[in-house]
């Protein structure tokens, strides 16, 4: 209980300044969004467009002090109120409900594809170590890993249009509306994403089980008359994946700022492109937001794996 009130204590702090950090770091980006509202139509500057920037940015609050900014703005996230978008001209809170729940179902099918293949492969190469499909899978890893996610998005996307003649389609269709349209949107961005992020976890898995299965209990295990596939999967693997969870919570938390790429090549409307549009807007409240939403998922997830890690390994408590 210790251990745990410890790090929820810690959660506090780190949210805050996670907070401060992207506020100020926001503040400083080349760019006034009272300059692009009122410039936006390609006219060339005068005393009364001056005006209207210096009307713009005392109606928005930009005209007052960062501090006093952040604190008002801070007040009115805890209650759930992160202001209105500057150019969408809606609740920002409005878009994060339309958006988070896409980004999170493509995150959640995407890790959960990961780990489908990525930690039986890391099995199979570690006990036919040096063998062919030890060599297989160590190239399928570097692959991943050497290949960046744009021109595997790409090359999927243009596969499929040649071949198959799919299109990513114009509208979004929620899982509650149909479940196999849903899935049929969003397999082929996961598919690419888990790709990137399975390399890694076969590579770990991989060099984590070879280290564990040279261990003394290991050998009793086998000497005791064992199976080969309960002395791998039921004693040596469930050692060996205590690393893989900690790289899963990191993983899982970049996701969210990591799928815009595929987001942009799918035409998946999610947080990621979202926060790109808005980024290029300088719509300061929506990229707050969003950003914000990043760090605290992240934060939970490193959290909650700090917690199963302690769980399944008592050491850690006590440290």
């Amino acid at each position: 209980m210790r251990y745990v009130a410890r790090r929820l204590l810690l959660f506090v702090p780190t949210l805050l300044g996670a907070s401060i950090l992207i506020f100020v770091l926001l503040r400083l980006v080349p760019g006034d969004i009272a300059e692009i509202l009122v410039y936006q139509t390609g006219s060339e500057a005068s005393v009364i467009q001056q005006r209207q920037i210096g009307q713009i940015r005392a109606e928005l609050g930009l005209d007052r002090p960062v501090a006093v900014q952040y604190v008002e703005w801070l007040g009115a996230a805890v209650r759930g109120d992160f202001g209105r978008s500057y150019m969408q001209q809606r609740p920002v809170a409005d878009i994060l409900r339309e958006r988070v729940p896409r980004s999170l179902e493509l995150a959640l099918l995407t890790i959960t594809l990961a780990f489908l293949w990525a930690v039986p492969l890391g099995v199979v190469s570690a006990v036919r170590q040096n063998t062919w499909a030890d060599y297989l899978v160590r190239v399928l890893s570097i692959s991943g890993l050497s290949l960046p996610i744009f021109f595997t998005g790409v090359l999927v996307l243009y596969l499929l249009v040649r071949l198959f003649g799919w299109l990513p389609p114009l509208e979004f269709v929620s899982f509650t509306v149909s479940p196999l349209e849903n899935l049929k949107q969003l397999i082929w961005p996961a598919l690419v994403q888990a790709y990137y992020i399975s390399a890694p976890i076969t590579r770990l898995t991989r060099s984590q089980l070879l280290e564990v299965v040279r261990q003394d209990y290991v050998r009793t295990a086998r000497a005791k008359g064992l199976g080969e596939r309960r002395v791998v999967y039921r004693h040596a693997l469930a050692n060996s994946l205590l690393p893989v969870v900690t790289f899963a919570g990191w993983w899982g938390g970049r996701l969210l700022g990591g799928i815009v790429i595929v987001e942009i090549i799918f035409s998946v409307p999610g947080m990621g492109s979202a926060l790109a549009a808005a980024v290029a807007q300088r719509d300061y409240p929506t990229v707050q937001a969003m950003v914000f939403v990043m760090a605290l998922v992240f934060l939970t997830l490193n959290l909650l794996v700090d917690l199963l890690y302690a769980w399944l390994d008592p050491r850690i408590k006590y440290t």
